[in-house]
């Protein structure tokens, strides 16, 4: 699920995991703005869009310079049949879940999100109803 985010439409504050721990830990950019973040394509390859900015962890309170590595560091992914579904955030791995959650009725609650524009791009790969149970069940575990 990358090729959505090639687009600079994520905004910091971002959940990432610490680069010294591997905790929770938030990065922000210098000036706030919209990331066109690092992306990592389907046959591994990174594109080389690093954005600098500061990690602050909640874990070991570690607060430095970073170079953010996205998706790499996402906080918020989780793995199904080696793909990778990830959010910037809880709240938008929520509304993740509750796209998949809806099988028919996606459409009606995908338009009045406010990630309506990523949740549109979500690969077939995790909406289909094989997948919604185990695919929504380590979203819970994510979430709790």
């Amino acid at each position: 699920m990358t090729e959505i985010y090639e687009h600079a439409l994520l905004r910091a504050p971002m959940d990432i995991a610490c680069p010294r721990c591997q905790g929770r830990a938030v990065f922000t950019t210098r000036h706030n703005k919209a990331l066109p973040v690092t992306v990592r394509k389907a046959d591994g390859t990174v594109s080389p869009n690093n954005q600098d900015g500061q990690v602050r962890c909640t874990a070991c309170h570690h607060v430095a310079a970073h170079t953010l590595d996205w998706p790499g560091q996402a906080w918020f992914r989780i793995e199904y049949k080696g793909q990778v579904l990830w959010a910037k955030d809880a709240e938008m791995m929520a509304e993740i879940r509750r796209f998949i959650a809806a099988g028919a009725d996606r459409n009606a609650i995908g338009k009045a999100s406010v990630w309506w524009r990523y949740l549109l791009r979500i690969p077939s790969h995790f909406l289909g109803a094989q997948a919604r149970t185990a695919v929504l069940r380590k979203i819970d575990k994510l979430l709790a």
